[in-house]
């Protein structure tokens, strides 16, 4: 089995995300792949749980200026394409997102 899990950001994100990872390792010895951004907290405790991951560039939208928010949208079909990308090379069996700026790009391209 593979298993795509997308988004972080939060230990609320991807804390629970590891977890669910363990599991499905330990359980279903699933080969498992992260997808998240380099400003979260995934780009430290994932690869030290041991997994790989994978960084996407996508924007921020939540308390941030207008221009901050309109590039967003901007570049988000580039995110998009990106993470269809991925999903073509890893061929996951599952996709699961956890909330988070990568998770939508992800899901959307699932």
């Amino acid at each position: 089995m593979r298993v795509l899990i997308a988004g972080g950001g939060t230990g609320g994100h991807i804390i629970p995300a590891l977890a669910v990872a363990r599991e499905l390792v330990a359980r279903h010895k699933a080969e498992v792949l992260f997808v998240g951004t380099a400003r979260g907290m995934e780009i430290r405790l994932v690869p030290e749980a041991g997994f790989n991951l994978r960084l996407i560039d996508v924007g921020q939208l939540k308390n941030v200026s207008l221009v901050t928010r309109l590039r967003t949208l901007l570049t988000l079909p580039r995110s998009i394409f990106d993470c269809r990308a991925l999903i073509r090379e890893f061929q996951p069996n599952v996709v699961f997102g956890v909330g988070g700026y990568a998770s939508g790009p992800a899901m959307a391209a699932a």
